[in-house]
Formats: structure tokens, sequence, C-alpha cells
């Protein structure tokens, strides 16, 4: 597994690393707690149940992680995504512009 995109943890409490892309109420067992500003690196972010979820690499290759990127309203974001240089043609460059403009757009709604 390559990482394809690094992670900032941002909120003050850390972030929960679980054994697979749920909460605990549907038994995802938690893993260990990772602080703030803590790095992560992970290969994929999937969405389920409309709630975003990075599969980090994992500290023992035959053990999966996740945790969750942002609350399905965006409400809280537990991690920053910052795509890893050399992942598209191009494309991150864009998408960072973009994803840059909407969280100075939504601080403007705030």
């Amino acid at each position: 597994m390559e990482p394809k995109y690094q992670l900032i943890v941002k909120v003050p409490d850390g972030v929960i690393v679980r054994d697979r892309p749920a909460p605990q109420a549907r038994g995802a067992n938690k893993m260990r707690a990772e602080p703030v500003g803590k790095s992560l690196m992970a290969y994929t972010i999937v969405n389920i149940g409309g709630v975003d979820y990075a599969g980090l690499i994992p500290q023992n290759p035959l053990k999966p992680e996740w945790v969750r990127v942002a609350e399905a309203d965006h409400s809280i974001e537990y991690v920053e995504v910052i795509p890893l240089s050399g992942e598209s043609n191009g494309n991150s460059d864009i998408a960072n512009a973009l994803n840059r403009v909407a969280d100075a757009i939504k601080g403007l709604k705030k």
C-alpha cells in the first residue's frame, strides 16, 4: 500500500483509530487514539453512509486501521486531508485549490 494522503489530526480530543470504517455503535473496535497534530498516512478515503473514512497505512499489515475524516454534515472535521504530490496528472493541484476556496466560503458562513 502506497500512501496517497497525509492526514493531520485537527480536533483537540484527537481521533480514534478503529479496525474498520464504522462507529463503535456498529461494532468497530478501538485500536488506539492519536493526539491533535499527529500526522498519519492513508492509502484511501471511502464514503460509507455519508461519512468519509480514511484507510491508514497500518502499523501491523495484518490489522487494518481506519479513522473518521469528518461528520456526515461536515460540522466537525477530525483530520485535514492533504493529497500527496504525484498522485495524479495535475488534478490534485486543482482539487487543493477548490478545497481551499470551499473552506474559505464555509468559514464565511459561520
